[in-house]
């Protein structure tokens, strides 16, 4: 499915490029859902996604602090987004922890994750998101969250039901999955109301759709990293 072009000035055509790119069906959710992946397989995806998942909520806050301190209605919009990955105030239901409780139920130990090495697209992407997140141009920055947000929307429906078909985890294992099919949306519309309050000139749009669009091609290098590590073969075109 081709990415689709649309006017750089229309935060709308923006949405619709984003929602549209070929990453929200990456193979690798396809197979993800399809098959039934080995434990080690399953093992290797989790220890990538969680240093992601984990790192980026430290990403977000460094975006928070370097947002200019007079866009306090962008601000709001931020913390709603932070609050809610860190469990809106409570330490167990922080998004990274219901994340770990699913990886107890997978046999991965605290000291697996501690010990794991990202992959090189891993390693990449969250590069990618700290320098834009923490960089002069807050505009671009903010695509770059639209961007994550956005995209991230999609891999819940493929991720929760392909874990459903495996009897031996509970619906409690798979709360994190669940949760996020629909959570990933209203973080969407969080930030998308973020941008509309910012980006009022064809010029701020233009740099919110920079920093979207080059978050966006990494988050599908990120997939085609995680494919190789778990298929033991590069990702297919």
């Amino acid at each position: 499915m081709p990415a689709v072009q649309t006017p750089h000035w229309s935060v709308d055509g923006l949405m619709v490029e984003l929602v549209h790119h070929p990453v929200n069906d990456h193979l690798f959710f396809r197979r993800f859902r399809d098959e039934r992946l080995s434990r080690e397989q399953l093992r290797r995806w989790f220890r990538q996604y969680h240093y992601f998942c984990k790192q980026f909520v430290k990403s977000l806050e460094g975006l928070l602090c370097a947002m200019p301190i007079d866009e306090l209605e962008v601000r709001v919009e931020l913390v709603k987004t932070l609050y809610s990955e860190l469990g809106a105030g409570s330490i167990e239901r922080a998004h990274v922890r219901q994340l770990e409780r699913f990886g107890e139920a997978l046999g991965v130990l605290p000291s697996d994750l501690s010990a794991t090495e990202p992959a090189p697209e891993v390693a990449a992407y969250l590069r990618l998101l700290d320098g834009l997140f923490t960089g002069s141009d807050y505009q671009a920055a903010l695509g770059a969250e639209l961007a994550v947000e956005t995209t991230a929307a999609s891999e819940f429906r493929y991720f929760y039901p392909g874990l459903k078909r495996y009897p031996e985890f509970t619906a409690q294992d798979l709360a994190f999955f669940k949760l996020h099919v629909t959570e990933e949306q209203n973080h969407s519309d969080w930030l998308l109301s973020a941008v509309r309050k910012t980006a009022t000139t064809p010029e701020a749009v233009a740099r919110v759709a920079a920093g979207a669009r080059s978050t966006v091609e990494a988050w599908d290098e990120f997939w085609n990293g995680v494919y190789r590590e778990v298929f033991g073969e590069p990702c297919p075109a």
